[in-house]
């Protein structure tokens, strides 16, 4: 009887609930045809960590360039900027081809956000410490240095190219996915160096007369770049859910890591939601 009944409401099913991107495959369960090109739009937000660090680094390098206690104490390394987080809305949109090979789907895609990621830093960092390199036999360089620095990025731009993999659910299409990302950037660095040394001779007899001291200096220096391009790699999760035969809603998670810009590393995780049309 139960076999019976459920013949007769598939028999009483309209045809057109069965054309277009439904085909049955598996009994009476309804599977969605995701072959073929798509687009769409899509908004999010996004969170980044942005490390400044050291990013000023290649600045107290140059300030240091060829002296004796950079080698020594490597001053440039000092981690005076620090890691500083970042949020923004973001809109975007996506273009892909999809294959499918029975429940598994395979495919590629272009994905595009326009977002306002900014932040600044600023702070500075001092230490003393002894040092004799290059220094006649029982001379000592005691040395106070503060390096000085703040650092800026402004993230507009980001893309990403995926490879993707799903697994068909009837109108369902859960989804991983991995690839290249690419952003845009505008950055700004700048370091200042404060350095004072007194000669503090080792105890000698007869004492030995201590060196001239290394009066009170600053320096400094600073360096930007415009639109620059930022590449690292994403990975993330989502969810396609098919309403019409060419219509789709969906929903997202994404981090992307992208390599250091001007001494500035970031990384950006995101959430989106987002339809999307079959041709």
């Amino acid at each position: 009887m139960r076999s019976v009944i459920c013949a007769l409401a598939l028999l009483a099913l309209p045809t057109s609930a069965l054309a277009g991107g439904f085909d049955i495959l598996r009994g009476t369960v309804p599977t969605y045809n995701w072959t073929g090109f798509y687009g769409g739009g899509q908004v999010g937000y996004s969170n980044s960590v942005i490390k400044f660090g050291t990013s000023a680094s290649n600045q107290v390098a140059f300030l240091l360039r060829n002296t004796a206690i950079e080698q020594d104490e490597q001053i440039s390394g000092w981690n005076v900027l620090g890691t500083h987080t970042a949020s923004t809305l973001g809109v975007g949109g996506f273009f892909g081809y999809n294959t499918q090979w029975e429940n598994l789907i395979l495919g590629v895609e272009l994905n595009y956000n326009h977002v306002n990621l900014s932040q600044t830093a600023g702070s500075s960092l001092s230490r003393s410490f002894s040092d004799s390199a290059g220094l006649p036999s029982g001379h000592n360089y005691f040395y106070n240095v503060t390096v000085g620095g703040s650092a800026a990025i402004h993230v507009t731009d980001i893309a990403t190219f995926r490879a993707r993999a799903g697994l068909e659910e009837g109108n369902f299409l859960p989804y991983v996915f991995a690839g290249l990302a690419v952003a845009r950037a505008t950055t700004s660095t700048s370091a200042t160096l404060q350095l004072s040394a007194t000669d503090i001779p080792d105890s000698e007899s007869p004492p030995l007369t201590p060196l001239d001291p290394i009066p009170l200096t600053t320096t400094s220096t600073t360096n930007a770049q415009n639109n620059a391009i930022a590449y690292g790699v994403a990975t993330g999760l989502g969810l396609d859910v098919g309403l019409l035969p060419n219509v789709f809603l969906r929903g997202e998670l994404e981090y992307i890591y992208l390599a250091p810009v001007n001494g500035i590393q970031v990384s950006v995780a995101s959430a989106r939601l987002g339809a999307g049309l079959k041709f």
